[in-house]
């Protein structure tokens, strides 16, 4: 082992670069154990049980795969010293592949390595990233002529696109889904204009999910998907296309005949859907697709009636109506 004190090629720089190296990597480990620390403490509150794998060399594009509450995370860190100002990061293509990949930016605090906020780019649970964007990265360092050259794998992604977030189990919720997803749509559709349409649709705006019809299919569906904003619920995931969100949702839907999601997923697919085949009226979607379309509002009602139907009042014993 060389000793500090070894000079290389006539000079100390290579031994300096070398330590400061040492002390990065160091950090970047530090940092991966505090985020660990947290993010698993959260997860054993919620009551879910958790694997983590963690890669030696970041090659594919991330450092940590965690899986939660039925989904499997690729994440690739960063870290931000609390009050910089960096404008953007690089993130590999490689991670684009991977199964619901997304990058998580830890701000911390330099004297503790707490973190104080994160700044998160992904998708909803089981779905791909946004697009990473055309920007190719840049070697940090200048060759001899002093050209940085291309980065062909890694791209550059401005902080702008990155959403901000305060705690941890904000955090959570949008790596794993949330705690009560179907509490966070009783409030999402408590927020939006009433309107007519037949009883059950009333108690169903009124949170009593237990009212969907057992045989409404998706002919009949069109209130119940409009009854959320779904591209509000898609922004909630930072999905920003929502075609890209839906044709990822078709591709796994085909083969086994099942969507992919709980009922936040399921049901802005089921909304989106419904705006497709609004606007490429008088199409209509084909046969077989309807199959699909009959399952996917069948899976919808059964996530949001098969957790904790304890907690549904019955509709006669509802206070507001």
């Amino acid at each position: 082992m060389m000793s500090s004190g070894t000079q290389v090629g006539g000079t100390g720089a290579m031994a300096e670069g070398l330590a400061r190296t040492h002390r990065s990597s160091l950090l970047e480990k530090a940092l991966e154990y505090r985020f660990l620390a947290d993010l698993t403490a959260e997860l054993l509150g919620r009551g879910w049980g958790f694997e983590v794998l963690r890669t030696d060399v970041d090659r594919d594009g991330y450092d940590l795969v965690v899986e939660a509450n039925g989904t499997m995370r690729h994440i690739q860190l960063k870290a931000l010293v609390a009050g910089g100002r960096r404008g953007s990061v690089t993130v590999s293509t490689s991670l684009a592949s991977k199964r619901s990949p997304c990058v998580v930016w830890m701000v911390y605090d330099p004297a503790t390595l707490k973190p104080v906020s994160y700044r998160w780019f992904g998708g909803f649970p089981e779905s791909a990233m946004p697009q990473l964007g055309d920007q190719v990265a840049r070697h940090t360092r200048a060759n001899a002529l002093g050209f940085k050259a291309e980065r062909a794998q890694h791209r550059v992604v401005a902080a702008s696109r990155f959403a901000r977030v305060a705690k941890v189990s904000d955090l959570t919720d949008l790596l794993f889904g949330p705690a009560d997803p179907r509490g966070m749509l009783r409030r999402h559709i408590a927020g939006r204009a009433e309107g007519g349409g037949p009883d059950w649709l009333e108690r169903v705006r009124h949170g009593h999910f237990t009212s969907i019809p057992e045989n409404l299919g998706w002919d009949g569906s069109a209130e119940l998907a409009l009854l959320v904003d779904g591209y509000a619920l898609l922004g909630s995931g930072r999905t920003d296309d929502a075609d890209a969100y839906l044709q990822s949702q078709i591709a796994h839907a085909r083969p086994g005949g099942f969507w992919r999601g709980g009922p936040v997923e399921l049901w802005t697919t089921l909304f989106i859907e419904h705006r497709r085949w609004r606007f490429a009226s008088p199409f209509e979607p084909e046969p077989d697709h309807v199959v699909l379309l009959d399952r996917l509002v069948s899976q919808l009602r059964a996530a949001l009636t098969s957790v904790q139907p304890s907690d549904v009042q019955s509709w006669s014993e509802s206070p507001d109506l």
